[in-house]
């Protein structure tokens, strides 16, 4: 087959996507159901109603509404207006759809985007927090976004005022890379003030939505755009939280999705800092200040590293990042293994797959950093990196 009828092939495959996620009430439920029987988008547009039926748990009303759709959507009119107003569309069924969301139960079908995808091999890092913050906490978020930026880090959050927008802001400040995920279209630019921000974002990393354009902004909406922040996400930052706060969402997301969490300690007697203080009470990471932030997230990355080539021969990446931490002087073996904890316990298990060591040789390690007072044993074979002041 050459180019040109691959390249169609393609695009028929990205139209009828398109408009299957556009199909009014077609909830992960109902687009499991029809995926299970059909193998594409365009397969179930082509069946007739009496197979429709047949698809075992398929409502009437899922039915009607297939239906109905299929006859009053021109998929090729659509997808060409789609592309007119500068929106892109990737579905499940291609390569590029971002891996990341498929570590979701309910991961989205489809992905609405202006600008570009989140780059696969970039660290990325959440930074969010009160819509209502503080000058001190939007000052902590923005300092953080612009020093992650200029270590090639991008920020991912809402495009929220407060902290959000200070993420955004900062990694901007600083000619980086960040991705906002709406909780809308994104043709919708919500909160309406941003708009400066919302065309600078789409310059310099990307607009995200699982929801069709036009989606006007809906409360229940940005639960579920939490979700999506938290996965495309490696670390998640809290910089302000009050008691009840879908920054605290996101961390709840993050936790279930094995991220890393940091937050942004506070005065017990401050209303935006009591989310903040719960996490770190929890067992949550402590951001002390930026300079502390950074250190962190690089060992971080260095973790991502060893998570995705499960392999002892990735200590010369290892290296390459502690040997700028001038903090440590740990021995070659000895960084990688502290390259593999964080914040929260890790257990034994878990360090030999990332590491590549047989027992002997880390168990050996692991008593050599906690007599340097590196790390820390919570629990039985369970190790978490100490905080070096």
């Amino acid at each position: 087959m050459d180019r040109q009828n691959i390249n169609a092939k393609q695009e028929d495959t990205q139209k009828y996507a398109y408009w299957l996620s556009c199909v009014r009430g077609c909830t992960p439920r109902v687009l499991r159901q029809l995926l299970e029987v059909c193998g594409s988008a365009q397969e179930i547009y082509a069946l007739e109603p009496i197979q429709l039926e047949k698809i075992p748990g398929l409502m009437h009303k899922d039915i009607q509404r297939i239906i109905e759709s299929k006859n009053t959507w021109d998929v090729s009119r659509e997808w060409q207006a789609l592309a007119h107003a500068g929106i892109r569309f990737i579905s499940r069924e291609q390569a590029e759809y971002p891996q990341q969301l498929l570590e979701l139960a309910d991961a989205p079908y489809g992905i609405f985007y202006r600008g570009s995808l989140p780059v696969p091999e970039q660290f990325r890092v959440a930074i969010v927090g009160a819509r209502m913050c503080s000058e001190y906490g939007r000052t902590i978020a923005r300092e953080i976004a612009r020093e992650l930026a200029l270590h090639d880090v991008a920020v991912v959050s809402g495009m929220a005022r407060g902290i959000d927008a200070a993420g955004h802001r900062g990694a901007l400040d600083s000619g980086g890379d960040t991705y906002a995920v709406f909780g809308c279209g994104v043709d919708v630019c919500y909160p309406d003030y941003h708009r400066q921000l919302y065309h600078e974002i789409l310059k310099h990393g990307g607009l995200l939505s699982e929801y069709p354009p036009g989606t006007k902004p809906f409360p229940g909406y940005f639960p579920q755009r939490n979700r999506l922040i938290s996965v495309l996400s490696d670390v998640v930052l809290i910089i302000e939280a009050k008691q009840k706060s879908g920054s605290l969402i996101t961390a709840d997301f993050a936790l279930e999705q094995g991220r890393d969490v940091y937050a942004l300690p506070g005065r017990v007697t401050d209303a935006l800092s009591y989310g903040c203080n719960r996490l770190i009470a929890q067992g949550a990471g402590i951001l002390l200040s930026v300079e502390d932030c950074l250190e962190e997230l690089m060992v971080a990355a260095a973790r991502r590293k060893g998570n995705h080539t499960r392999t002892v021969r990735q200590q010369e990446v290892n290296c390459e990042i502690f040997d700028n931490l001038q903090k440590f002087s740990l021995e070659k073996d000895e960084r990688l293994v502290y390259g593999c904890l964080g914040l929260l316990p890790t257990g034994l298990e878990e360090l030999l797959e990332l590491t590549g060591l047989d027992i002997q040789a880390l168990s050996r390690i692991l008593a050599a950093l906690l007599q340097k007072h590196q790390i820390e044993e919570v629990f039985k074979n369970h190790y978490k990196k100490l905080r070096n002041e």
